[in-house]
């Protein structure tokens, strides 16, 4: 009995620390706030697929595309913020390649330098080919340089909308993925159609030259017809460790994780998280000052593109936080979320919103701290 009750203890007193270290910071007061980045310049206007980071000299950057309503060649803006995501400027162009759709573009921070890369399909998109430019700048986003391609060895190298990394030994880590069936010269008809496989480039010389492993996939019925097979959009983010943690776009009804401990050259098997998600990418930010930490940012639903919710994972993902709503929707998609944070130490998001009647597409914001977050209300 005596052994029992010692076990009933120790397990309390194991949750009791566990709840300590996400109630550190006791002192601060939860807040949220939201606000739009910006709203389509005429109606039908799509800005989507946004990603946001902060550079070195503490501003909040975002880039994201923007296209329609009658002209299909989009570009990539980026808009930058002094104020930790309350205010953001006119958006400048970063890259706009000539008669193709520049999009999903890929946000990584080297030093004062800012590299966006998005992918580049020729419209109408046949899901046959597609394209890899960089644009650089190293003025916090208000010049660009001319834009060099990125030669990948791959078709369709696409799904790679997230922010980057650079990691401690200098190594600049992008989000990559590829569809299988125009790699075989089988293109796919459909987005429904298309069989992915995801990973990272690795680069050691600052981008200008890159190395694939983009080996992960994943054999699972999908839950619609019109989800993606395989995995797409990795999220991924360095834990305190320097282990490389990974979530994962599906078309089943939940994110699945990958991780890597030897700086993204090899990755484990995919696996099932706890975490909803149907269709649709999560991003992720580890924590500054609280280091083991990470946040994951996703629509937290088995079918749908909303809510969006945030969580705090204390143990490399292993285990999550309660789920805090940032934006919730009675239909139109609330998704393609990304995430970091302020010199403050505030969590700033953004996201793409499908508007009523037609009007387009929005990219939206929010500010929230991490006691919000781990709040019961």
């Amino acid at each position: 009995m005596k052994f029992w009750i010692r076990g009933i203890v120790t397990a309390a007193l194991l949750f009791a620390f566990q709840i300590a270290g996400f109630a550190q910071n006791a002192g601060e007061q939860p807040f949220f706030w939201s606000g739009t980045v910006r709203f389509p310049s005429v109606k039908g206007e799509t800005n989507a697929y946004p990603v946001i980071a902060r550079t070195e000299s503490g501003k909040l950057i975002t880039a994201w595309s923007v296209s329609g309503p009658k002209n299909s060649d989009g570009r990539i803006d980026v808009s930058t913020s002094d104020d930790g995501g309350k205010t953001w400027s006119e958006p400048v162009i970063a890259i706009d390649t000539p008669g193709q759709f520049d999009g999903d573009p890929s946000l990584i921070i080297d030093g004062k330098r800012i590299l966006v890369i998005p992918s580049t399909v020729v419209p109408p998109n046949k899901i046959t080919k597609s394209e890899v430019w960089m644009t650089v700048s190293e003025d916090d986003g208000k010049t660009w340089s001319k834009p060099t391609e990125i030669k990948t060895g791959f078709k369709y190298f696409v799904g790679k909308r997230h922010i980057g990394l650079k990691l401690k030994d200098g190594t600049l880590v992008m989000p990559a993925s590829y569809d299988i069936w125009a790699e075989r010269g089988t293109p796919a008809k459909t987005e429904g159609e298309m069989d992915l496989k995801a990973g990272v480039l690795l680069s050691k010389d600052h981008g200008a030259t890159w190395t694939a492993h983009v080996d992960l996939h994943l054999f699972v019925p999908k839950v619609t017809p019109f989800s993606t097979g395989g995995v797409v959009e990795p999220a991924i983010v360095e834990l305190a460790n320097g282990d490389l943690y990974m979530l994962l776009r599906t078309g089943t009804e939940y994110l699945y994780e990958s991780r890597s401990s030897d700086g993204g050259k090899t990755w484990s098997e995919p696996a099932r998280t706890k975490l909803h998600g149907h269709n649709t990418p999560a991003s992720l930010w580890r924590l500054d000052g609280n280091s083991n930490e990470i946040i994951a940012i996703w629509n937290n639903s088995p079918r749908n593109r909303y809510p969006l919710s945030v969580a705090i994972s204390a143990d490399g993902g292993k285990s999550w936080s309660r789920p805090k709503d940032v934006a919730r929707s009675d239909g139109p998609q609330i998704s393609y979320p990304g995430i970091t944070q302020d010199t403050a130490g505030n969590f700033v998001a953004v996201w793409q919103e499908q508007l009523p009647d037609g009007a387009g597409r929005a990219i939206r914001s929010a500010r929230f701290n991490r006691a919000w977050v781990l709040s019961e209300k």
